[in-house]
């Protein structure tokens, strides 16, 4: 069982250990939910189709240390010890279509797995996960109205914007589309917990 299943999903039906349970106490009562600082890029091919998503998400220094405890982060295997990390979250990820629904004048989009990715360890000990998440079909966007959301279907994370800036376009879809303007809805979940869930939407010509 992967990490990431082990530590960041539902915890009913899992054994926690002793150090984590110590971690999580306090919010366990009420079920244990985390945050995740998201910034979105819009990518595309030469002619302006849509092909991807750039992804850079930041886990607070707390999460960090439950997801890197008792790994080796030597100078020396640090790298290598990331790079495996990364690749368990992101393996888990891809069945929870990363937490993100594209859609282009409302017809979803289905995302390929992720190929390229890097993690790193930031010096306040927070982590950033930098991914980018292809398109099985590049799509056509001119005149259209591309939309973005980024949610957890379990309700466990919650991710959001910290700033405007942090949700854009590259520089192929940055003279056909607007830059995309935020906006959040409050959705409950079934565990009775209540979750911010960011979108951003362009408007292309």
């Amino acid at each position: 069982m992967k990490i990431f299943t082990q530590v960041l999903r539902p915890f009913i039906g899992l054994t926690l250990s002793a150090s984590f349970f110590s971690l999580t106490t306090p919010v366990l009562a009420d079920g244990f939910h985390y945050q995740i600082q998201a910034a979105s890029k819009l990518m595309s091919n030469p002619a302006g189709e849509l092909t991807a998503v750039n992804m850079t998400w930041t886990y607070d220094a707390e999460l960090t240390g439950i997801l890197l405890e008792d790994e080796d982060l030597s100078e020396a295997n640090k790298a290598a010890t990331l790079k495996q990390r990364a690749s368990d979250i992101l393996e888990d990820l891809f069945k929870l279509g990363y937490f993100s629904k594209l859609t282009v004048d409302g017809q979803t989009l289905s995302f390929s797995k992720v190929q390229d990715y890097n993690m790193v360890l930031n010096p306040d000990q927070s982590m950033n996960l930098s991914f980018q998440v292809p398109l099985k079909t590049p799509m056509a966007v001119a005149g259209k109205k591309i939309s973005l959301s980024l949610a957890d279907p379990d309700g466990v994370a919650t991710l959001f914007y910290k700033n405007p800036q942090d949700a854009s376009l590259d520089e192929n879809l940055t003279k056909i589309c607007s830059m995309p303007k935020l906006s959040k809805l409050t959705v409950e979940m079934p565990n009775d917990h209540k979750i911010d869930v960011p979108s951003t939407e362009s408007e292309c010509k």
